[in-house]
């Protein structure tokens, strides 16, 4: 296995420091975000801005493991949604020749979260350093105000049924499937995260692993699977370990998110990111039960604790890295 870094922040004029960070902590996989883009040359269009910054990724030594497309129009069958499809395919293509094996469908859904769902808090751990949590009540709370004004007010101002979503999910597969297959790309999709039960009046999402397998079984391809992410599926309190068996004797499982929890939806009405060393999880067994089931690909720490005096977050990472680098050699 190996470690792939998100790069998902405006960076600005940091971005060759940054570079030189990873390199520093051994890491030589990135994720590239839609968000991360928008530091370099307004002026060009979408592919060839993807184009020359993963070609100075590249350059550094490092290599662009994943890219993330923002397909939320096509998710919503939108007017723009077959243009957007149609940039989706051109981006494939170049993913191919540019040996970027995965291209996830970015943001997870409608509900664009997790931090477009209401609920969500900062809290202190261990010594201090804080990181996100989830209330259910606060989620309920927030929405009753059905404030226009809010960055969620989109769960009450769109209306979108679960069907209609997993028909728009389906034809946006469809579309992208032949032209995945022919590069060589493998396309993931991501559990909503806070995965909150369609039942609570947002905007729906896939939340459950029967959606999802009604997906795989509508797009039967061995290049449609799971970022598979474990916070996500642990706070839904579904049994990790099953699910990575479920997804992983069907060779769905393309990518991880590695990060630890306190809490579940169902148990504690809500639930507590943490270090990855500071939760319920014990994540070494998580990795051998992904090498189990002969998961060899690469694991992101996704998020992050903020530690004191840590602007940059540098400090959050490098613990993430050297803990998860140690937990390689132990399994």
């Amino acid at each position: 296995m190996k470690i792939s870094i998100s790069l998902s922040r405006d960076l600005g004029g940091l971005f060759d420091e940054e570079i030189t960070f990873l390199r520093q902590i051994g890491v030589c996989n990135v994720d590239l975000y839609p968000s991360f883009l928008s530091a370099f040359d307004a002026d060009l269009q979408y592919l060839q801005k993807v184009q020359k910054i993963v070609k100075k990724i590249h350059k550094s030594g490092l290599k662009v493991h994943v890219l993330n497309f923002d397909t939320l129009d096509a998710l919503m069958r939108k007017p723009t949604c077959e243009k957007q499809l149609d940039v989706a395919c051109e981006l494939i293509k170049y993913s191919g020749t540019a040996s970027i094996p995965f291209l996830r469908l970015w943001p997870q859904g409608p509900r664009r979260g997790p931090s477009m769902v209401p609920g969500r808090f900062r809290k202190a751990h261990r010594g201090g350093y804080m990181m996100d949590a989830f209330s259910l009540e606060l989620m309920r709370a927030e929405l009753a105000k059905q404030d226009l004004t809010a960055r969620w007010a989109h769960h009450f101002t769109e209306t979108l049924a679960l069907e209609q979503y997993y028909a728009n999910l389906v034809h946006v597969l469809q579309r992208l499937v032949p032209v995945a297959e022919d590069a060589g790309v493998k396309l993931m999709m991501h559990f909503d995260d806070p995965p909150v039960p369609n039942s609570e009046g947002l905007l729906p999402g896939i939340t459950n692993p029967e959606l999802i397998n009604r997906v795989f079984e509508a797009v039967p391809s061995k290049n449609v699977g799971l970022l598979f992410c474990c916070g996500t599926r642990y706070e839904s309190g579904v049994d990790i370990f099953e699910q990575i068996r479920c997804f992983g004797k069907l060779s769905k499982i393309f990518h991880i998110h590695f990060r630890n929890v306190r809490g579940t939806i169902p148990s504690t009405g809500g639930y507590e990111e943490v270090a990855l060393d500071d939760g319920d999880m014990e994540m070494l067994e998580v990795l051998k039960a992904l090498k189990a089931v002969g998961y060899d690909g690469a694991v992101n720490p996704d998020h992050l604790p903020i530690l004191i005096g840590d602007e940059e977050r540098r400090a959050g990472l490098a613990f993430a890295v050297g803990y998860i680098k140690a937990l390689f050699l132990a399994l």
